[in-house]
């Protein structure tokens, strides 16, 4: 008989967390070089693959969160990570053009299946308050894709079949865990029937919605330093690509100091600190782009990104954290599905948008409107926390 634990275990929820981030690492970053490279699509094939690939992880992720509220969480992760181990062993048989592609959307699907899973049981660690929860899980999240991709440069020239042969040991293993460690009862389940009839308040769900909105602007800025500023370096700069890559090392760096720096100090548990971290946050960010039109050379590009990863540290990891708070038990799912889909929608738009403002505009023009969508993205907000969080009703589970 399975054995049944009271309550999720945070160290194992991280563990999980950093397993599949550290997997889904070894299969994306490669992605552009390898279609451009081997499989010889052109960029514009390769934009779509990749747009493909985040419109299936942000309903990966919503489908997954609406269904941890009504059905079994522990088949439906179980379900996703076994999809996943399924995914691996075709993308080991069959890599070539177009599967590779029709693969790597599905894999997209599974991996915000997985992510917004770990996320909603997030939500339900008694040990620890939601905020430390969510800041931990971000941490765990971005040092493991941090890891994998400091490992894709050295064993890619190997074949790219030994990457997808790591990626199914880490899920194979990820499911042992998901198997030993997740199945136990959670709070407050509820019935389709009863589940129909509960709703969040009306200020609560502006709050949520405003918040999750918030997020797909800031990562549609975001994903100008993952696409196109690679481009802008090494292209019309001519900058060496190791410089690029040098930048992800410090920002995944930085985000472990200072998330580390915040849990020792016990920001994460201060009600007051998550509203400074979500605003101070977003205007740090901001200002980031503010520097990279008139950065030539990699210490200019190397401060942007201190900027940029101070304030994705300290709010981005928050917004879960508030979509938490704002939430009962029985809707957890739901609207942490909506929260990990966020960053997923961005993906998808981001690179479309930048790409359509550099052909018309140039660089300079993309950065400046990057700056512009945080700033707008942070007054609404302001105006949205200011005017209706004094109306919510907050569901403090710890």
């Amino acid at each position: 008989m399975q054995h049944v634990i009271k309550g999720m275990s945070l160290r194992w929820l991280l563990i999980a967390s950093f397993i599949n981030s550290f997997a889904f690492g070894f299969i994306w970053p490669l992605t552009s070089v390898y279609l451009y490279n081997e499989l010889y699509q052109t960029l514009v094939t390769i934009g779509w693959v990749m747009m493909a690939n985040a419109v299936g992880q942000a309903i990966g992720s919503l489908i997954s969160g609406r269904l941890f509220d009504r059905f079994k969480p522990y088949m439906l992760i179980q379900f996703g990570v076994v999809s996943m181990i399924i995914l691996q062993i075709a993308f080991i048989i069959w890599h070539g053009w177009p599967v590779y592609a029709i693969i790597l959307t599905l894999v997209g699907f599974f991996g915000g299946w997985i992510t917004a899973a770990i996320n909603s049981y997030g939500t339900q660690v008694r040990s620890h308050d939601g905020r430390f929860v969510f800041n931990m899980l971000y941490f765990t999240s971005n040092f493991g894709m941090v890891f994998s991709t400091a490992l894709v440069g050295p064993i890619y020239p190997f074949g790219i079949t030994w990457l997808f042969i790591l990626a199914l040991i880490l899920y194979i293993a990820l499911f042992i865990i998901v198997h030993a460690k997740f199945n136990f009862t959670l709070d407050n389940r509820t019935t389709d029937k009863v589940f129909t009839k509960i709703k969040l308040p009306k200020w609560n769900l502006a709050l949520v919605y405003a918040s999750v909105l918030g997020l797909v602007v800031l990562w549609i800025s975001y994903a100008q330093w993952q696409g196109n500023l690679s481009v802008y370096m090494n292209s019309v700069l001519k900058l060496p690509l190791w410089q690029y890559s040098m930048l992800w090392t410090i920002n995944g760096i930085l985000i472990a100091v200072i998330q580390l720096g915040m849990n020792a100090l016990n920001l994460s548990s201060n009600h007051r600190s998550m509203f400074i971290q979500i605003f101070l946050g977003i205007v740090m960010f901001g200002l980031s782009f503010l520097i990279l039109p008139f950065s030539h050379h990699f210490g200019g590009f190397a401060l942007a990104m201190i900027i940029t990863t101070i304030g994705e540290a300290t709010a981005f990891p928050m917004i879960p954290a508030l979509v938490n708070e704002l939430t009962p038990v029985s809707l957890k799912g739901r609207y942490q599905g909506l929260s990990a889909a966020a960053p997923s929608v961005g993906r998808a738009v981001g690179p479309l948008v930048g790409g359509l403002i550099i052909q018309q505009q140039g660089y300079s023009i993309l950065f400046f409107a990057a700056a512009a969508l945080t700033f707008v993205a942070f007054i609404g907000l302001l105006v949205s926390m200011v005017t209706g969080y004094r109306h919510t009703v907050r569901y403090d589970e710890n």
